[in-house]
């Protein structure tokens, strides 16, 4: 595996899968040779800074691939379907024997990830979390899909034993986020999400004086109702219990750094009864603070 600029020292084989009008980029190389085996496996990747000449026309292509916009327009065609706008956090997929066109916008660039896979499995695998095949799809939270883009390509390029194992988790994993980020329609995930997040911050940021959910409604004011759809929704778990987690972790932290009495911490955590403390921090963690601080506290 390899990750390099695109240059005359880019492999032959590599050279007639890349495309003209690419400014700059950088690339992974896993296995070159379309694969008929179970699964999905990474052929090659990478990163590409694509010029306003950027222009890629195809009848076929020799893997399924998934790309991604994060900076720049553009426009995308397949078959003999309308032209369909690029933009950041655009999605879109083909298939072996789609035809398809991907232009820059006039007067623009554009900054676009790609993976090329095989396995007979892969086309079903994209299908199923990201269904973008001839189409385009926003997803609600570009910054992190872009992260796991760049993940991919760092841990290529270390050129490590385990460099192969650890894309192939990146890619399941960002497959798993991508099926997430495409679940909902865009404009309805991108405002509850931000909703989402805002509170979500405020309870990580005063996670430590907040005593109840009350004070976060009323400074957001937001109802209970709300509040408890989306933590579900995109937390998977209650507000209530999230809340609780983040203090029981301010907690273990707390007991850790200062080997200080549970009835100390316990006030610090916002808890006047020390028992009720223990409870809380038992079911969180599974194991008592008194006890906690013995195994880890050591002695101070």
């Amino acid at each position: 595996m390899s990750s390099e600029s695109y240059s005359d020292a880019t492999p032959r084989r590599a050279k007639r899968l890349l495309s003209s009008g690419v400014s700059s980029g950088a690339y992974l190389f896993v296995d070159l040779t379309p694969r008929a085996g179970p699964g999905v496996k990474i052929a090659f990747g990478g990163r590409e800074l694509c010029g306003e000449t950027y222009r890629v026309q195809r009848q076929t292509y020799p893997f399924v691939t998934l790309e991604y916009v994060a900076e720049g327009l553009g426009e995308a065609t397949f078959g003999s379907g309308a032209p369909l706008a690029l933009g950041p956090g655009t999605l879109f997929a083909y298939g072996l024997d789609m035809p398809h066109r991907i232009a820059v916008a006039r007067g623009s660039t554009m900054v676009k990830y790609f993976l090329c896979l095989s396995g007979r499995d892969a086309a079903r695998r994209l299908e199923s979390c990201a269904p973008a095949f001839g189409s385009t799809v926003q997803v609600a939270d570009p910054i992190e899909i872009r992260e796991l883009f760049e993940w991919m390509l760092r841990e290529g390029h270390e050129h490590t034993a385990l460099a192969r194992q650890i894309c192939q988790a990146v890619l399941d994993l960002l497959l798993l986020k991508l099926e997430q980020a495409v679940r909902e329609r865009p404009g309805l995930v991108n405002r509850s999400r931000e909703t989402f997040l805002r509170c979500k911050a405020r309870i990580d940021d005063q996670s430590g004086t907040m005593v109840s959910l009350e004070d976060l409604l009323a400074a957001l004011r937001i109802d209970r109702s709300t509040l408890t759809r989306l933590f579900r929704r995109y937390q998977g778990v209650s507000p209530y219990r999230y809340l609780i987690r983040r203090k029981m972790n301010r907690a273990a932290l707390d007991l850790i750094r200062t080997g200080g009495l549970v009835k100390e911490v316990a006030e610090r955590a916002g808890y006047p009864d020390p028992y009720h403390f223990s409870r809380v921090f038992k079911s969180v963690h599974g194991v008592s603070p008194a006890r906690f601080r013995s195994l880890y506290a050591g002695d101070r």
